[in-house]
């Protein structure tokens, strides 16, 4: 193979031969960060050859530094048992470093390791770059950026054998207080290992944060609601006179004090920044909104103009000034479905129809076409209901390969297929009790799980795979499909008794070609991109008016972040609609026709690129997949063009 990692590590070997001889490394033959460590290694007088000095500290020193980070480790031990179940098919170990790069706890099949990795890989040892070279906990706490290093690219030779991704933890003070790092064996591919590390350590980091202060309100916030309780929110807290105490990194960012209030968390050296500097409303005045509620979700705008989407999170139990009845709930949540209704009447029926059956245990089915939204009423629906204060568990009945549907959806024991995981795990109508079930693409559901369904519906309780013992279940339930499930049911390929139990209000939710309100969809997007001050042209307005939208909203949603970022701040035109659009709409290509006049722009073509490119990728929060389908590219290409504009 090609692109195996045993011929990788042979390249790359070459290169840091090249490089342990005359000193240079050919541009793009390894990251930056690996060239910059090896050159650390040299002037540190590190030997590329010699076994390492073993650092390993006594057993009192360890015991006072896990004593020191006690709360480091109580947050993350669960975060790495986590993370090792969802690798454990692989030959891997995940540890826990502190800001020294000492091991303090450590997990996983050690069978892979000679007994000289073993030691080193245990508790109490370190791997600061300055006795052990090149190396992914060691790299990271001088990088301060996630790494991976695999085989050659470690300087010292022993390290060969070993492929190491980690990522830096930051702690409630934006200070350097950790590492977490998966090493396996080089000859195991581990295609996603970083992205996982990634997501565990940004777990522990929110946790450091929530844990290390006390405040009477807490904010959760995004500039798009469905990002609200994942790990890209934003978080700060306030006093209850809505003085701001903290908030995390993401946080910073998203309200604008990144560059500004490096020292926000300090304890020592704090500035002074009030609630509303930040937002173009009063404190008192976002706490009446939420009634005394908590998880109530409002629409705000910043100062700075950039608008965001706030949970708020009461602490103390004085801002319970109005009793949270089922009713006020009801009420207060169902602004979030208020928001999706911009005025086309029958989007205005169907959330009518929804808030007279909400919280009647009523189940509900909602139809439509792919890219109407179907999962956006879903959420809100939840939302509105009495079980909001419950999970939302969805499920994607046709994403799910038929031989894994049963065990996602009812769960299983230990030992009842091969591959279950030791302890068993609890289905997804498990997960859901006490909140809601979404069942998204119900129609691709097989006929055999149908009559499962069926009965935990009608017995309200679930029995696990392996498991003779039925566990009870209350959950409110939503199904969507894009499917004409009648027909379905008339041609014996969907139970007309699940059909009749599900359907207990259906509504159907109009194509966009059918809807009359546009104009108000558009502005919506805007508003939730960031963008309300954007300028479309009469044009473009009227070609979006007269296409058919086959993707619906999701469509006209990705067509306009493109464009949004393609015009870099300029009125919206053809130039900024993307080839796929244009031929689906035949729209001839007026790029060429028009170069001579864009060249004498402000913004050159490749600056265009390079905006496009970097807005994007926030937007989708650098997932590399999600980039790469609404920029039109492959991975391969995607990655070429950020290594070529040092984005990374």
């Amino acid at each position: 193979m090609k692109n195996s990692p045993v011929n990788n590590a042979l390249s790359i070997l070459q290169v840091r031969s090249d490089f342990l001889s005359h000193g240079n490394v050919e541009q793009g033959a390894i990251a930056d960060a690996i060239e910059r460590s090896w050159r650390r290694c040299v002037a540190n007088g590190i030997s590329a050859n010699s076994p390492p000095a073993l650092e390993v500290i006594t057993a009192k020193e360890l015991a006072l530094k896990r004593e020191q980070n006690h709360q480091l480790l109580s947050i993350a031990r669960p975060e790495m048992e986590a993370l090792n179940e969802q690798i454990s098919h692989t030959r891997n170990i995940v540890i826990l470093t502190d800001d020294e790069g000492v091991i303090l706890h450590s997990m996983g099949g050690h069978d892979f390791l000679n007994e000289d990795q073993r030691v080193s890989l245990s508790a109490g040892s370190s791997w600061h770059e300055s006795h052990r070279g090149t190396n992914a906990i060691g790299t990271v706490l001088v990088e301060q950026s996630a790494i991976t290093v695999q085989g050659a690219e470690h300087f010292m030779s022993q390290h060969h054998a070993l492929s190491c991704s980690a990522v830096p933890i930051f702690g409630a003070e934006n200070q350097l207080v950790a590492t977490l790092d998966v090493s396996n064996d080089l000859i195991v591919p581990q295609q996603h290992t970083l992205a996982l590390v990634k997501m565990s350590a940004q777990l522990i980091e929110n946790r450091l944060f929530l844990a290390s202060y006390q405040s009477d309100v807490v904010l959760h916030f995004h500039a798009r609601p469905e990002f609200i309780e994942t790990l890209w929110e934003g978080v700060a807290m306030f006093t209850e006179t809505g003085q701001l105490v903290a908030t995390n990194r993401s946080g910073l960012f998203q309200l604008g004090l990144n560059s500004q209030y490096q020292n926000l968390n300090d304890r020592h050296d704090k500035p002074q920044i009030d609630f509303n500097q930040l937002f173009d409303l009063p404190f008192a005045s976002l706490l009446r909104q939420t009634g005394g509620a908590n998880k109530v979700i409002i629409p705000v705008g910043l100062n700075n103009g950039a608008r965001l989407y706030v949970q708020v999170e009461l602490l103390k139990k004085k801002y319970q000034v109005t009793p949270t009845t089922p009713q006020l709930m009801k009420r207060l949540s169902a602004a979030n479905l208020d928001l999706l209704n911009s005025g086309d009447e029958k989007i205005e029926h169907a959330i009518t129809q929804i808030k007279q059956v909400l919280s009647r245990d009523i189940p509900i089915l909602i139809q439509g076409e792919t890219g109407v939204g179907k999962e956006l009423f879903a959420r809100a629906i939840h939302d509105a209901s009495n079980q909001c204060k419950g999970p939302l568990v969805a499920v994607n009945c046709a994403a799910l390969p038929e031989g894994l549907i049963e065990a996602e959806l009812f769960g299983y024991q230990e030992g009842a297929f091969t591959g279950a995981k030791r302890k068993g795990s609890p289905g997804k109508i498990e997960q859901a009790d006490g909140g809601t079930l979404f069942l998204d693409e119900i129609g691709d559901m097989p006929l055999l799980m149908q009559a499962r369904l069926l009965r935990v519906l009608q017995e309200r309780a679930v029995t696990p795979l392996g498991s003779t013992k039925s566990i009870p279940v209350n959950f409110s339930l939503i199904s969507a499909t894009n499917q004409k499930l009648r027909e379905k049911v008339q041609s014996g390929e969907f139970r007309s008794d699940l059909y009749y139990r599900i359907n207990g209000l259906s509504v159907t939710l109009p194509p966009l070609r059918d809807r009359t309100d546009l104009d108000a969809l558009i502005n919506v997007i805007l508003d939730i991109e960031n963008s309300s001050e954007a300028k479309i042209t009469p044009q473009i307005m009227g070609i979006f008016k007269s296409h058919s939208w086959p993707g619906n909203i999701r469509q006209l949603h990705n067509v306009l972040r493109t464009a949004l970022a393609l015009a870099d701040g300029a009125p919206i035109s053809e130039l900024h609609l993307t080839e796929d659009f244009k031929d689906e709409m035949n729209i001839p290509n007026q790029l060429s026709l028009r170069i001579d006049s864009f060249q004498s722009t402000v913004v050159a073509l490749n600056d265009v690129t390079s905006n496009a490119i970097r807005a994007v990728m926030q937007s989708h929060s650098g997932n590399i997949s999600a980039v790469a389908r609404q920029l039109g590219i492959s991975r391969n290409t995607l990655y070429r063009k950020l290594k070529a504009l040092g984005i990374s």
